[in-house]
């Protein structure tokens, strides 16, 4: 309770003597800004109009304003003390205690380095070849032989090894033996990726050749071409022999039935967009549109009529009666 009660009381304070060193600033520079005058320039018109020149009168002004004096305030601030009071600890120590000691591994790491590639890249490949080194055939060899000459003979002679009755063969069996190895959990496997190390070379790059060479070939020479002659290869086949066909067996085929399902058609239909300009198509010169205007045209068509005809009758003697009948009769006839 006394840490937060002490702070506030020392913030009260310092706001109340800021407030006192504000009001006697203000009470200090109110009769300055009252007794300031202002800078004028005034023209003085008579000296124009007689000496046709342009003078200035300058008033100079003082200001004096009243400076607060800066002063220290010491604040109060409380803080924790931390007092570290020293105790024994017990560390549970295993028996046997393992000794651990570091051995230090020289690793490889590989660090890239821009290397430098000349332009054109100039590739050196190493050809063996024999070398010869002239050597005196037949030549001297010096061997030291010493006087007088010792030769040692080895006489060979029986040795007796003793071998126990009966005879103790050993034969080892190999047998599996598991050696449980700690894999750490979980195994992290590292893949080596190779990856294509893409070298600049200038292409393309100048290649000396050796100019051509005369070759002298014999002419004219045989050329033996080999000429393929198709013929007609026999395989034998049997006669048709029968091949078992299965019955047909009846297969139950599930019809489904069907149900009544909306169609939805769609219809084509025109949207028209409103367009807001007008489009001037350019046209060189007028074309002329043909149209087709049918004009009833009227034509007269003879259409046959029949119309009775009677023919006339002649009373005369019965001599050309006989005759007219006769005529008419013929006449009738061919019409």
């Amino acid at each position: 309770m006394r840490m937060f009660v002490l702070p506030c009381l020392a913030v009260c304070v310092a706001m109340a003597h800021c407030a006192a060193i504000d009001e006697k600033a203000d009470a200090g520079a109110a009769p300055a800004e009252d007794g300031k005058n202002v800078e004028k320039r005034g023209l003085h018109l008579g000296d124009y109009h007689g000496h046709h020149h342009h003078h200035e009168h300058i008033k100079t002004v003082t200001i004096e304003k009243k400076v607060p004096v800066p002063y220290t305030v010491t604040k109060h601030v409380p803080y924790t003390v931390e007092k570290k009071i020293p105790y024994e600890v017990k560390v549970d120590v295993p028996q046997p205690y393992y000794v651990e000691k570091k051995y230090p591994v020289h690793v490889k790491e590989y660090v890239k380095v821009p290397v430098h590639v000349p332009k054109p890249y100039i590739v050196e490949k190493k050809v063996p070849y024999e070398v010869k080194v002239p050597v005196d055939k037949p030549y001297e060899v010096k061997v030291h032989v010493p006087e007088p000459y010792e030769v040692i003979k080895k006489i060979p002679y029986e040795v007796k090894v003793p071998v126990p009755q009966p005879y103790e063969v050993i034969k080892k069996v190999p047998h599996e033996v598991k050696v449980e190895v700690p894999v750490p959990k979980p195994y992290e496997v590292i893949k080596k990726v190779p990856y294509e190390v893409k070298v600049e070379v200038e292409k393309p790059y100048p290649v000396e050749v050796e100019k051509p060479y005369d070759v002298e070939v014999e002419k004219p020479y045989t050329v033996v071409v080999e000429k393929k002659v198709p013929y007609e290869v026999k395989v034998p086949v049997d006669k048709p022999y029968k091949v078992e066909v299965e019955k047909p067996y009846p297969v139950h085929v599930k019809v489904p039935v069907p149900q009544p399902y909306t169609v939805e058609k769609k219809v084509p239909y025109t949207v028209e967009k409103p367009v807001p300009y007008e489009v001037k198509v350019p046209i060189e010169k007028p074309i002329p549109v043909y149209t087709e205007v049918k004009v009833p045209i009227h034509k007269e068509i003879p259409v046959p009529e029949k119309y009775h005809v009677e023919v006339p009758i002649f009373k005369h003697h019965d001599h050309h009666h006989e005759e007219h009948h006769d005529y008419h009769q013929s006449h009738h006839g061919h019409y």
